[in-house]
């Protein structure tokens, strides 16, 4: 007889399947899933009351590399998520394992009550605590809104994590059990399967990779660059990634961009895209004030390619120094400054020689240790 399986729970992915952050952790995991233990997603029916297990055709398409736009994807996936059958009480108690970030009440109240006589087999995830320990970053209320999360994680008895900051906030800010704090386990950077880019002389553009929102500060970015353009510097730049609601500066300065034939914005892009402005760029930039991983930089030097960096990414700590110039004051002078140093072809051959020795996780590594990890619970 089969070993049970594990039950994988996506209720937000298969809702909202973009394909970063969160969500690409959830389909690298789905992709790259080796057993012993079978995984099997699964969605909570906050109206059911339940976890149901999806069919196979939903993992075809979280796990397929296509261009399908996120209302597509939605469409194609809405008819096989009222195919979900029920999972059974015993079955889900075996083993179901949270690699998302919800705040919806039900789902909080369900997991509360698996995990109330202490024999069921539940794991989370946890990425960061960001809205709880910075909330001067999200809009008024928002800490509040979420707290479902925060009080359900309390009553969850494994967790794992995807960096040692996230881990010390765990133990030191959410509970004092190091028995419950699992291993940290740092996400893959080959996840965009760009082949290792070389140094050439002539790549004269800087990208910038993720969502615009204002602790991202791409604004600085857009007028550092403003600023060099004015002062004739033979330079462009591209942006990569959707607008958040919160982005008030953002908005205004892309507008006055447009005309400006050195500059690129496009938008949410496809990870085709993505590999083909990155195959043209000098350097990456991600100045993020607050980040729970930050992938963007990460993938970039992967990829061999140099960035500019703000202080204490806990993404860039998990890897040896080289390859990047950090910024522990972000402005667009600073971000200037950089750019301005990594537009010396000797200086930026030394930093592309040093993110070309980095030795970076794979996706493989991240799901192989995870995988050992859950199947240690039984």
């Amino acid at each position: 007889m089969p070993p049970a399986p594990i039950f994988v729970d996506l209720t937000e992915l298969t809702t909202q399947p973009l394909r970063t952050g969160i969500q690409r952790v959830e389909r690298e995991i789905l992709s790259r899933w080796r057993g012993p233990r079978a995984l099997v997603p699964c969605r909570f029916d906050a109206e059911k009351l339940g976890f149901f297990a999806l069919p196979d055709a939903v993992v075809e398409i979280l796990t397929e590399d296509s261009n399908h736009t996120v209302e597509d994807d939605k469409e194609r996936l809405l008819s096989h998520l009222e195919k979900g059958t029920p999972v059974s009480q015993d079955d889900i108690e075996a083993g179901l394992h949270n690699p998302e970030v919800f705040y919806e009440q039900r789902r909080a109240e369900a997991y509360r009550a698996l995990c109330r006589d202490g024999t069921a087999s539940v794991s989370w995830l946890v990425y960061d605590f960001l809205p709880f320990l910075h909330p001067q970053g999200w809009e008024p209320r928002t800490t509040e809104r979420l707290m479902h999360y925060v009080r359900t994680l309390r009553e969850i008895p494994r967790a794992a994590f995807i960096s040692e900051q996230t881990r010390n906030d765990y133990l030191h800010r959410i509970i004092r059990d190091p028995g419950r704090a699992g291993p940290v386990i740092p996400l893959g950077g080959d996840g965009l399967a760009l082949s290792r880019q070389r140094f050439d002389r002539r790549r004269r553009v800087f990208t910038y990779v993720g969502t615009i929102e204002p602790r991202k500060n791409v604004a600085d970015i857009l007028e550092a660059f403003e600023m060099l353009w004015q002062q004739d510097v033979d330079v462009e730049l591209t942006v990569i990634g959707r607008i958040e609601n919160r982005s008030t500066r953002e908005p205004p300065i892309l507008e006055r961009l447009k005309p400006e034939p050195r500059f690129r914005y496009l938008g949410h892009a496809s990870d085709d895209a993505m590999r083909q402005a990155l195959q043209k760029t000098r350097a990456t930039l991600f100045v993020s004030s607050l980040e729970g991983f930050g992938i963007p930089p990460y993938e970039s030097l992967a990829s061999g390619i140099p960035v500019i960096a703000s202080a204490n990414l806990p993404s860039l700590d998990v890897l040896s120094p080289g390859g990047r110039i950090i910024l522990h004051e972000i402005g667009p002078g600073a971000i200037a400054g950089a750019v301005r140093q990594l537009l010396d072809d000797e200086f930026a051959e030394k930093l592309w020689g040093e993110a070309a020795s980095l030795r970076i996780p794979t996706w493989d590594e991240f799901v192989q240790r995870l995988a050992s990890w859950l199947h240690e619970a039984n």
